[in-house]
């Protein structure tokens, strides 16, 4: 059996609300008309399905990942779903510097 490892980007789990706002971040940087056309489906339709009017089928992102060798998607479930506690931690005390930092500069200009 292999082990996968995994790089994920931090902050990608908190920068998207779900898979469609993720999905679709990635769809208007490309252009949603060129992934329309790669993906094999009308502009419209793929606006309407980002826009939640409409179901987004996985299908639909796993074209466009081996598309366009945006593995985006996929990463996002991964930080989503699949950190373990120990790591979730490690995450959070390594923020804690900066966040100290942020609040002293903003009880400064508070004062």
């Amino acid at each position: 059996m292999q082990q996968l490892s995994l790089s994920l980007e931090p902050g990608l789990a908190q920068r998207y609300r779900d898979m469609r706002e993720c999905f679709a971040a990635c769809v208007y940087q490309r252009g949603l008309g060129r992934v329309a056309a790669a993906c094999d489906v009308a502009p419209s339709n793929l606006s309407t399905m980002l826009s939640g009017e409409r179901n987004l089928d996985s299908s639909l992102i796993e074209k466009y990942m081996t598309e366009f060798g945006d593995t985006t998607p996929a990463l996002y479930w991964a930080a989503r779903h699949l950190q373990d506690s120990a790591t979730l931690r490690q995450q959070a005390i390594a923020a804690i510097p900066d966040l100290v930092a942020q609040l002293q500069r903003l009880v400064k200009e508070a004062a």
